[in-house]
């Protein structure tokens, strides 16, 4: 048995299973679709190893022999703009062209050399060293730093060094005075398995970014409302639990706001779903913008947005939110009625839950539709009734307190220094 059959084997099954495993997460997420090129790379490098052992049981020799040495070529090439696709940047086409071109035109040019000629040999591995390179520099000027992206660089070094000293033992221990005489000499099992061993630790690499960035889409994809970008409730409940980890101990008040676009569903059914998720995105985006740099902003469903207010009692997240109810209310969208908003605010308790907050700013914000809309209500100071009482809801102990249209130079002010 030729002594590099079973290096052969191994190495076109195990870039087989890249190339089912990057296409499997392309179809799954399609978040990671640039998958496929890396895919296309590996199925290109498999071509190598199969087109080896179909020499060695007497298939036809010379387009074979072409094949596999082109086919590792081009999968190494095609690595570099699949890796510039797969960190959204633009790939290095005329550099990658012109590797693959030359190198294969020299591979023609010299089909006939002498086998197992150091300097022929050295001169046909450059190329796949440059490929190799050109890789490495991808990753460099292409890949986010990270501890992750700079072992795949340092892989893809090596493999070009691993290329340039290919022709050394070539030299030293022989190919075999023919192809299918390859496969059984002692070169043919180390250059087999020192190359499989690399492009295998770079696929695992790969395998592991790949992974990797489906978990981060799938982690924003939970938290982030696909619509306007804004985080979710999920999100925003997140954002409140890690505020009272924060305050625990101290005095250090956080107010709760509910904003809802004043009869949205009039402009849903006169304007159209699409113009009325320009106005979701125009509020939302207007929100996120004049937050206090502190504060967290989410849609938590529908018309309605929340905002959490750290820092802030009720009367200070009433100026804030009054300042951002009057920006709002400035918007200007063609052939939409003027855009604006109702707004609830509350103070939380101490150790309360986000749900019972938001049922206060909620009712705040109903006293608001009630008055007539385009204002803020507050809460008041309240007590937390207990489970099982008017359904968990908050009692008021105060009246509520409201803003009207008009407000005083010093509150504008106030709000548009937000």
């Amino acid at each position: 048995m030729p002594q590099a059959l079973l290096p052969l084997i191994m190495n076109a099954l195990v870039a087989a299973m890249f190339v089912a495993s990057f296409l499997t997460i392309a179809y799954l997420n399609p978040a990671a679709a640039k998958a496929r090129w890396l895919a296309l790379s590996y199925a290109f490098g498999a071509l190598t190893p199969v087109s080896e052992l179909a020499i060695l049981h007497g298939a036809w020799g010379e387009p074979l022999t072409m094949i596999s040495s082109g086919s590792l070529l081009i999968g190494l090439v095609v690595m570099s703009p699949a890796l510039s696709l797969f960190y959204g940047k633009r790939p290095m086409l005329i550099v990658a062209t012109s590797i693959i071109v030359a190198g294969l035109s020299y591979r023609w040019l010299t089909w006939d050399a002498t086998r197992g000629s150091f300097w022929n040999e050295m001169a046909f591995q450059v190329f796949f060293a440059l490929a190799s390179g050109l890789c490495a520099i991808t990753v460099r000027r292409h890949a986010p730093r990270s501890a992750l992206n700079t072992v795949l660089f340092g892989i893809f070094v090596l493999t070009s060094l691993h290329f340039l000293i290919k022709p050394f033992a070539a030299s030293h221990f022989g190919t075999g005075s023919t192809k299918q005489a390859y496969a059984g000499s002692l070169y043919a099992v180390i250059s087999q398995m020192t190359t499989g061993v690399l492009l295998i630790a770079g696929g695992l690499i790969l395998l592991i970014t790949v992974l990797q960035s489906v978990v981060q889409a799938n982690h924003a994809l939970a938290h982030s409302d696909p619509l306007t970008g804004l985080p979710n409730r999920r999100a925003l409940q997140k954002s409140f639990e890690m505020i009272k980890l924060q305050r625990r101990g101290s005095e250090t008040p956080v107010s709760i706001a509910i904003v809802d676009i004043d009869n949205f569903k009039r402009i849903n059914d006169r304007l159209g779903h699409d113009v009325g998720d320009d106005v979701l995105r125009a509020v939302a985006t207007l929100l996120d913008h004049n937050r206090p740099a502190i504060a967290s902003v989410a849609r938590i469903g529908g018309e309605e947005f929340a905002l959490v207010l750290p820092e802030q009692n009720e009367q200070g997240a009433f100026l804030i939110c009054d300042a951002l109810r009057l920006l709002i209310a400035e918007i200007r969208m063609p052939g939409v009625p003027q855009i604006t908003v109702s707004i609830g605010v509350t103070q939380a308790l101490h150790d309360e839950l986000l749900t019972d907050s938001l049922r206060c700013a909620d009712r705040a914000l109903y006293q608001a539709k009630r008055a007539g809309r385009n204002r803020c209500e507050l809460a008041g100071q309240r007590v937390i009734t207990p489970l099982g009482t008017e359904n968990g809801l908050n009692n008021h102990t105060n009246g509520p307190h409201q803003s009207g249209l008009a407000r005083s130079p010093l509150q504008l002010n106030l709000g548009n220094d937000i």
